[in-house]
């Protein structure tokens, strides 16, 4: 007989279950009853929309009519008054939006000139700090041509100096 191990493998297949073989599938998360709610009227919104007029009518049907005649004066009446302020604060919320348009646009303005004034100071300053740094680099160049002229001038007499010298020593040799 053959001797098998049945404890699982140290690895898988996968590395986000490892030293399990299958993946067991997650628990679903409870959602809020508000949640529910609004999902239904999302994807049903013609069905939630039916569903309020059919109660509006229950209800009226329900209420006697004298007091659904008063109730539904008051309710034109809210209905007018809520109109005329959403149309007020409405008006009033697109003056304050234009106003803050105009001080954000204002401010842009007043930050553009800020930068471009900075950026016209930066590009002096680099200005400024390339031309010395070429005159710097010009001196130095200068310099060190000079001194290399001045170290040709001593070469080449050294030179001559030891041609003379290997000149005389050849004579004397020869002679």
């Amino acid at each position: 007989m053959t001797d098998t191990n049945p404890q699982a493998p140290e690895t898988s297949a996968t590395s986000a279950n490892p030293g399990n073989i299958v993946a067991l599938p997650s628990k679903a998360e409870e959602q809020r009853p508000s949640d529910k709610v609004i999902g239904f009227v999302k994807r049903h919104p013609v069905l939630t929309v039916a569903g309020g007029i059919a109660a509006g009518a229950l209800v009226t049907a329900l209420l006697p009519r004298r007091m659904t005649r008063g109730v539904a004066s008051k309710a034109v009446g809210l209905a007018e008054v809520a109109g005329t302020s959403t149309m007020l604060f409405g008006k009033r919320m697109g003056d304050k939006a234009h106003d803050l348009g105009e001080d954000v646009l204002e401010s842009a303005h007043s930050f553009g000139d800020k930068a471009e004034k900075a950026s016209d100071a930066a590009l002096s300053r680099l200005q400024k700090i390339g031309t010395a740094a070429l005159a710097a680099v010009a001196a130095a160049s200068h310099s060190a041509g000079r001194k290399a002229s001045h170290l040709g001038d001593v070469a080449s007499d050294g030179s001559h100096k030891v041609a003379d010298l290997a000149v005389e020593m050849k004579k004397k040799v020869a002679g």
